[in-house]
């Protein structure tokens, strides 16, 4: 039976977005529908639904206990037995269904074609032996030199942790494949003419892409560092987090390099971009919709599978030295600092699954579990948000200017709890001391000379300002932090500069010059404090709030404003966010280096008596 114009235009437009991208509510029901197809049980007991705020959530149908399951997939195939099919005798078939998860390696399994990757991709990769030379597991951070720090040897972050990138490349070009081949055969099916003609060009390959379902429903808009522009970047100033970035982009400009300067893979990639149908251009524009492409080069294609990965992979320690995977529907579920957790378990049956924690779980309300850093920071990096709490809870009762510093010391310092995180250099700082045994004894007993540092010349790792409390959730906004300078640091550089106060310094008989705890860290603070001096906080300020009033003023404008206006209003919003970073790092700055200041005076004045 044909469909009527009319009727097969109406349900072309509920399959496309007026943005003309794939419809969300469309993509989750086929989502949903695509698991129960692969008989994950606990679609009965939760429900994936579009929040208010958060995107898509997954909420519990029923109330859950602590250590209950709320969601749960298998990592590899299962075996079911059943009676439906059986045969005459009675006996039960058994059906496999094919893996849930998708794994860093998945296009070089033995049945890669059966879940629609081209066979080819998997020759390529073993002829080239690209594993060999992708990057590999780093430490990010690790020797590196930023514009800013030249004199300190390019000393190590604090908080850095290892990322595998030969295995999120491999993960990235495995969901990329899948991604371009889902858009690449519904294209096909609505070129194809309304008779079936041109049925030779759909053959080319024997299976659809297994997670179709899953892809499509994939956010092509994605906040990360990674995805943002040099200009972009630019609003965040010096803060170390932009600068992580900028390396995480080379990082990332490098891997595609390895991977897509062969010929040969490149083909098997950019032919599922090519038109695959005879009609004539002529006709393809009389069509309403098509599914669009996501992006018109393999490079941007690339960087945002690589980013989706950092943002949504899961890494299993207890399977092959920590296997790299995408669990579809467990991604799902939001992180939010100040709501009660689930837990992430890998059960004996090789299941991965979501339990609820202490408190448990109402019916119908929204689950989260605790995967995003606690810094906004960090947040930021790998997913693209920042806590919003850093505004009202950082909001300073100083400025930097003279006069409100003069006041400031009428008063305490202090800074509220919030959700910021800095690293700091003190090497620089700290460099005509670390060579003092006693001095360095303690550097090598704390753990904090970075690998390049050596017994002639010491080098420090940075260190951590921060502060984020350990459970948000558990205390009060309006905590105070009285004493920022010294609560807020890392213990491990308190340690150090009282070890050069006790051992190094002599005081002098002017009592303003005597070297101390506080005035070195005041140095350090100052110093960290000047990579930001690009603007004042004042001004940071005053531009936040005009930012703001334009993203309201804009907002009852979007529906209607087009394609070009929603990118300007995107652009308005990361720029935002940079400023609220920036902000928040500015003002965790001050707020230490003003309460270090004090500490010195009082020192001072305490001297004289």
């Amino acid at each position: 039976m044909r469909i009527s114009p009319t009727g097969k235009e109406r349900y072309q437009n509920r399959e496309l977005k007026e943005d003309e991208d794939i419809d969300g509510q469309f993509a989750l029901v086929r989502f949903k529908r695509w698991l129960k197809s692969l008989h994950i049980e606990t679609m009965s007991t939760s429900e994936f639904v579009f929040t208010r705020n958060m995107g898509i959530g997954g909420i519990v149908l029923e109330d859950k206990e602590e250590r209950d399951v709320i969601f749960r997939i298998p990592l590899g195939e299962r075996r079911r037995t059943s009676e439906i099919g059986a045969t005459v005798a009675g006996r039960n078939s058994t059906e496999t269904t094919l893996p849930t998860a998708m794994r860093w390696d998945v296009f070089l399994r033995a049945d890669c074609e059966q879940l629609g990757f081209s066979s080819k991709v998997k020759e390529i990769f073993v002829k080239e032996q690209f594993a060999s030379k992708l990057r590999g597991v780093l430490i990010e951070d690790d020797g590196e030199e930023s514009d800013f720090d030249d004199d300190e040897d390019g000393a190590n972050a604090s908080s850095s942790f290892p990322l595998d990138s030969t295995r999120t490349s491999m993960l990235a070009m495995a969901l990329m494949y899948q991604d371009l081949k889902a858009r690449s055969t519904r294209r096909a099916e609505e070129l194809r003419g309304e008779n079936g003609d041109e049925k030779e060009e759909s053959s080319r390959d024997d299976y659809s892409p297994h997670w179709q379902a899953y892809v499509d429903l994939l956010p092509t808009n994605v906040d990360s560092l990674l995805l943002w522009s040099t200009e972009e970047l630019a609003f965040l100033q010096n803060s170390r987090i932009g600068e992580r970035a900028k390396r995480r982009k080379k990082l990332v400009a490098e891997e595609f390099q390895v991977l897509f300067s062969n010929a040969s893979l490149r083909e098997e990639f950019e032919r599922l971009m090519m038109p695959q149908t005879k009609q004539t251009q002529t006709q393809t524009r009389q069509r309403k919709r098509l599914t669009p492409f996501r992006f018109e080069t393999l490079r941007e294609w690339f960087e945002w599978a690589y980013a989706t990965v950092l943002a949504r992979a899961f890494t299993l320690p207890e399977i092959e030295n920590g296997a790299l995977l995408l669990c579809p529907g467990l991604d799902i579920f939001n992180s939010a600092r100040d709501a009660a957790k689930c837990e992430v378990r890998l059960s004996p049956h090789d299941d991965i699954s979501l339990h609820a924690t202490v408190g448990g779980y109402r019916a119908g309300t929204q689950a989260f579990h605790d995967y995003a850093d606690k810094s906004s920071g960090g947040a930021l990096l790998e997913f693209g948000f920042i806590y919003d709490d850093d505004e009202r809870l950082n909001f300073p009762l100083f400025m930097d200017d003279d006069d409100e510093k003069e006041k400031a010391k009428e008063s305490t310092t202090f800074i509220y709890e919030g959700a910021t995180e800095i690293e700091i250099s003190a090497t620089a700082v700290l460099r005509d001391f670390l060579a003092h045994p006693r001095v360095l004894e303690k550097c090598k007993q704390l753990d904090v000379l970075a690998p390049s540092s050596t017994t002639e010349r010491p080098v420090l790792r940075k260190f951590l300002l921060s502060n984020v409390t350990e459970t948000p959730w558990d205390s009060s906004a309006e905590t105070k932090i009285l004493h920022p300078s010294f609560q807020c640091v890392s213990k491990d550089l308190l340690d150090i500069v009282q070890t050069i106060e006790r051992e190094c310094i002599t005081t002098t008989k002017t009592p303003t010059t005597t070297t101390t705890a506080s005035s070195l860290l005041r140095r350090i603070y100052k110093r960290e404090f000047a990579r930001y001096s690009a603007t004042s906080i004042a001004e940071d300020l005053t531009a936040l709030r005009r930012i703001q009033r334009r993203l309201k003023v804009d907002g009852t404008k979007e529906r209607h404003g087009g394609d070009k206006n929603r990118k300007q209003r995107s652009r308005q919003k990361r720029v935002l966010v940079a400023l609220k970073l920036r902000l928040s790092e500015k003002i965790l700055l001050r707020a230490c280096l003003n309460d270090a200041a004090f500490a010195f005076s009082r020192k001072s004045v305490r001297a004289t008596d």
